[in-house]
């Protein structure tokens, strides 16, 4: 029988197929522009063709040699983040800590009012201990950690770390973070307890690069992960430079994402162009077209500046494939 995710968890029931493939991701050709197109809008609405500016992006990115899933909008200009690749063959998992959060971002669409509670892949735990059981069952091949700010427990925080770590020692482990919160001690801390990377929004943070400059000095591969606010693209491609120069390895891109708990500040500033599409397969959030064709623009910018720096948009689409195949195997119990 599925277990039933509450609204809370719904947004971390990602990964974790039943089944999964090693194959390779193909990179896009000119065969395959079309299916790009397509991608870029949901899959439940009436088919429309891509507007004449889809259509030159998409022209300009495959010219480009992007690399990536075309048929999942899954697109990246290099080396994909280590704790992606095990999500994108259904092999990751995600703790939310907790949805309490030091900061009150208008596009967050984390259910309100927050609550201090735990979660691991949309079920309920009351414990680190608990959360380290339904890992274990799990088996999955990368974890992350988020919230909220999980940063406002470092405690427990660093105790989930340690726990995953003795129970699945081979899992990859990333924190994700608005940075706010993050000092050289506390890096330390995170290092020495199996944190593998940290996941930093600098969106939460206007833009302020001071986090990533101190978290380099302890986790290299760490990766800025960020929604694209349309609007926002000459602040972006300041903070692309910007990493660019002090030697980041990853940013990741995703639409602005609309959801029940977020649609009224969104509309307040502006930010809401259409009606709200039919939700993929899965999701309980949908993502704006101005913010997925901002993303395409960040891409095709990053590879013309031949940035090493590598750019990947996860796409609405992608999540929906792996949320559909995590919702469908649902989430066995520690116990069984």
């Amino acid at each position: 029988m599925r277990n039933r995710l509450s609204e809370t968890s719904e947004r971390y029931a990602l990964g974790l197929a039943r089944s999964f493939s090693d194959r390779q991701v193909p990179q896009a050709g000119p065969g395959r522009r079309r299916r790009l197109a397509r991608s870029l809008t949901d899959r439940q609405a009436p088919a429309a063709p891509p507007s004449p500016r889809v259509s030159a992006l998409l022209d300009r990115l495959v010219s480009l040699g992007i690399k990536g899933w075309p048929e999942r909008m899954t697109l990246h200009t290099g080396p994909l983040p280590r704790g992606c690749v095990p999500c994108l063959k259904g092999r990751g998992s995600n703790v939310s800590l907790t949805t309490l959060c030091n900061r009150d971002c208008f596009f967050c669409f984390n259910p309100k009012p927050r609550a201090d509670d735990l979660s691991v892949h949309g079920r309920g735990a009351g414990s680190v201990e608990e959360a380290g059981r339904i890992l274990a069952s799990q088996a999955p091949a990368s974890v992350g950690i988020s919230g909220g700010e999980p940063l406002l427990f470092p405690d427990r925080t660093l105790a989930l770390i340690r726990k995953v770590r003795e129970r699945l020692p081979k899992a990859w482990i990333d924190l994700y973070t608005n940075g706010g919160l993050l000092t050289r001690d506390l890096l330390e801390r995170l290092k020495a307890a199996g944190t593998g990377s940290l996941r930093i929004n600098l969106a939460a943070n206007a833009y302020d690069t001071s986090p990533v400059r101190l978290a380099l000095l302890f986790f290299p591969d760490l990766a800025v992960e960020i929604p694209v606010i349309p609007g926002h693209e000459p602040r972006l491609r300041r903070l692309m430079t910007r990493l660019e120069e002090l030697g980041a390895r990853h940013l990741i891109l995703h639409e602005l994402f609309r959801s029940g708990h977020n649609a009224d500040r969104l509309d307040k500033a502006g930010l809401l162009r259409r009606a709200a599409p039919r939700l993929r397969p899965g999701l309980t959030w949908s993502g704006e077209a101005a913010s997925g064709e901002s993303c395409l623009r960040l891409l095709a910018w990053a590879m013309e500046k031949k940035f090493r720096l590598g750019v990947y948009y996860c796409s609405t689409g992608t999540q929906a494939w792996i949320a559909e195949k995590a919702l469908g195997s649902g989430v066995r119990d520690a116990d069984a």
